[in-house]
Formats: C-alpha cells, structure tokens, sequence
C-alpha cells in the first residue's frame, strides 16, 4: 500500500487510508493482515492528476466512517461514506458546495489534511502552503449530507516551523478534551505540488493551550517522515503513525509512537519518539 494519508481506530483494527486510489485497507495489528476495502471502481492506483486525493477519515456519532478528499481539485472534492456491518456499504458523494463554502472563507484552495468530530461539530483542518497559516474549521455534521454549508467558526494556527519551514496539518484525533494533531514541515509552493520535508511535529490543543513538540526517531534524530495519520492507544501513552512517502515506488510504513510526558490534560515537554 502506498500514499498512506489517514488512519482510524475501528474496533479492534486500523482503517487505512491511500490517497491515490478509492481503496482503503482494514489491518489487524495484531496478525499484522491487511484486507482491502474497495470505495469505488476497480480500487486501482490513479495518477497524480486524477487521484482522489482521499486525505481525511473520521468516525461520526452513529459509527459510520467518512473519508474526505482534499478539496485541493475539482476530482478531489467527493466524499465517501461507510456504513459497516457485515457488509460494508459504500456511498460515494459529490460535495462541490462544500468544498466551495470552504474556499471561500479560507480565501484560498482547500487543502483538507484532517477530520474530528469536535463538541458535536465537524472539525475539518486545512493545511496552508507558501508560508499562510493552516486553519481549523467548525461546521455542523450536516454539511456532509448535502446541506448548505454554514462555518461555525474559522480559527487560523501558527503552528511554529521546523528548520524555517511552517508546519501544517497533516491529521488529528481527540484524546479526552484534547485534539492531538500531526503537522509536517514540507516545502510546497502549492496544495498540489509535494515537496521536501525538514521534519514533523505532535501537538496537542486543549484547556490549557496549545503546546508541541518535534518527531524523532529512536536515535534522537529529528525524523523527517511525512507522517499523515496518527490514532493513539488507550491511555495515551502510545499510539500509530501513517507516513506518506510521495513516492509510487515506495510502500506506506505505519511506525508506533511514544508519548513520554504526555496525559489528558498536557502534553509534556519531552519529544515523541
């Protein structure tokens, strides 16, 4: 599996999403076992102009899943909707508005990286190149079924830079009150073009502000992995990363991750690993 660019918690497996096809893959993490889960079509990789750019996966109150392209072109604006059982049934959807209502408040492409349900909200996070500041949008859950959009709140992030280069949004989940959320330091003129990344942060949002702090592997060295999905194990103490290598040559990789010093109401000042 390549261009890894969401991952869910459902039950006892992992949802992993691709960005350059309409397939996802269930994995026991367990017996490390894939099982592909077809969205649309033949499931088949596409080309970089005609992915779906599928980049954000959530789970809604009901159970359902829902995965969201980018938003970044026309064909990168349909959503997928899931409703599990034992067979899944698959529902691919047309949100031009959407995706519309979105541009116009951010005054620029959409770039949508990540999605939570937020407070009872749907929280979609957008990821900003050429030095703009990522954002955070608030809009109701209605919005994904066809309503007519309506923001709720618009909130742009500084989320600081790694070797001068921003960070942006890359995924997020919540953790208690808390949203945990991934950002990587790529340079990119566009929400299209991919770029080199001088490395990657974890960072938490919550009562007491905002606070993160740089990716490195087990020798200490800054990682430079675009990592794009993160779920976290009960406690909080551990969890899954999803890298994305911008490379067809090159598989997906989902890595464990080590929070020291973090819980539910801060994120310690020691690196995650």
């Amino acid at each position: 599996m390549r261009a890894g660019s969401a991952l869910l918690h459902v039950g006892p497996r992992l949802l992993v999403v691709q960005d350059d096809a309409w397939q996802a893959w269930w994995i026991d993490p367990q017996r490390r076992r894939l099982t592909p889960l077809r969205l649309k079509g033949s499931g088949k990789r596409k080309s970089k102009k005609k992915k779906p750019d599928l980049e954000a996966a959530f789970v809604d109150p009901s159970g359902a899943i829902w995965i969201l392209g980018s938003g970044s072109r026309p064909n990168r604006c349909r959503i997928a909707h899931i409703a599990l059982g034992k067979t899944p049934r698959v529902t691919v959807r047309e949100t031009v508005p959407l995706y519309q209502a979105l541009a116009a408040v951010l005054g620029a492409t959409p770039n949508i990286e990540g999605a939570l349900v937020w407070r009872g909200r749907l929280r979609l996070l957008h990821r900003d190149t050429g030095g703009r500041s990522s954002a955070m949008l608030d809009l109701p859950l209605a919005a994904l079924c066809g309503k007519i959009p309506q923001m709720l709140t618009v909130t742009r992030c500084d989320l600081g830079s790694l070797s001068s280069v921003p960070l942006g949004f890359t995924d997020a989940t919540r953790f208690g009150s808390s949203m945990i959320y991934l950002a990587a330091a790529e340079y990119s003129r566009d929400a299209v073009a991919d770029g080199p990344v001088a490395g990657a942060a974890l960072g938490v949002i919550g009562r007491n502000g905002a606070r993160w702090t740089p990716l490195r592997e087990r020798d200490g060295q800054l990682s430079r992995r675009k990592v794009e999905g993160i779920v976290l194990d009960a406690g909080g103490k551990s969890g899954w990363l999803l890298t994305d290598p911008d490379d067809p040559g090159q598989v997906a990789e989902l890595c464990r991750v080590q929070l020291d010093g973090f819980s539910r109401q801060h994120a310690g000042s020691r690196p995650a690993r």
